[in-house]
C-alpha cells in the first residue's frame, strides 16, 4: 500500500513537472523572439493558425525555440509551418513528425530527415547560389549564413512541390490532431495552476529531513 502510494505520488509529480517545464518553454519563446526583434505570442499564434490548432501550444513553443534558436525570423518559420501542414497532408503523414522534420533538418543542415517528405535539397548547391546573390563564395558563408540558403531552397523546393496541395477542407484525422491538442493544452494549463499552487510545499519537502519524515508518514 505504502508502495503504490509512494507511485502514485511519483507520477502526479512527474505530471506536475511535465507542466512547469511546458510553461518555462513557452516563456523561451518571448525570450528568443524578443533578441532577433520579433514577439513570441505573435509566432505562437502564427504557428497555431497555420496548423489549425493541430500542434498543442508547448509543440508549437518548441519547434518555434529550434527554429528561433537558429535565426530564422517568423515568416520563415511560418513558411515551414505551412509546408508542413501540405506535406503532411499529401504524404499522410503526422503532421508534428513532419514539421518536426523540417525545423530540425533545417537548423541543423542535416538533409537526410527531409528526404522522407520528398523534399531533396542539398547544402552545396543552396551555399553556392546563396553566396553568389550577396557576391561572396561558398568558402566564405558563415554558419548562420549557411543554415539561411539551406532554408532558403528548401522553402523554395517544399513550396514548389505542394503548392497545389489543398488544406483547407477538413479532414478526421486533422480534427482528431486538434482534439488530442487541446486536451493537452488544457492539461498544461490546469497542471500549472497546480504546480505554481505545490511550490512552497515541494520546496519545504525537498530538504532530506522533511523528505525522510513524509516518507514515514506514507
Amino acid at each position: 500500500g505504502a508502495a503504490a502510494t509512494i507511485f502514485a505520488l511519483q507520477q502526479a509529480f512527474s505530471a506536475l513537472n511535465r507542466a512547469a517545464r511546458a510553461e518555462q518553454t513557452i516563456t523561451g519563446v518571448n525570450a528568443l523572439a524578443s533578441a532577433i526583434g520579433e514577439q513570441g505570442p505573435k509566432i505562437l499564434k502564427g504557428i497555431q493558425e497555420i496548423t489549425k490548432g493541430q500542434l498543442s501550444l508547448v509543440q508549437s513553443a518548441e519547434l518555434a525555440n529550434l527554429a528561433l534558436s537558429s535565426g530564422f525570423s517568423a515568416d520563415q518559420i511560418n513558411n515551414l509551418a505551412d509546408i508542413a501542414v501540405k506535406a503532411s497532408r499529401a504524404l499522410g503523414r503526422d503532421l508534428t513528425d513532419t514539421f518536426n522534420r523540417l525545423a530540425r533538418g533545417v537548423a541543423k543542415l542535416e538533409p537526410e530527415l527531409l528526404d522522407e517528405l520528398g523534399i531533396f535539397a542539398r547544402i552545396e548547391p543552396a551555399a553556392e547560389a546563396y553566396a553568389a546573390k550577396i557576391g561572396k563564395v561558398a568558402s566564405q558563408l558563415s554558419n548562420f549564413e549557411k543554415r539561411q540558403a539551406f532554408a532558403n531552397a528548401v522553402a523554395e523546393e517544399g513550396n514548389a512541390k505542394f503548392k497545389n496541395i489543398d488544406t483547407s477542407a477538413a479532414t478526421s484525422a486533422e480534427s482528431l490532431e486538434r482534439f488530442v491538442a487541446t486536451l493537452s493544452d488544457l492539461g498544461i494549463e490546469v497542471g500549472g495552476f497546480i504546480a505554481g499552487a505545490l511550490q512552497p510545499l515541494v520546496e519545504a519537502l525537498s530538504a532530506p529531513g522533511a523528505a525522510i519524515g513524509a516518507f514515514g508518514i506514507l
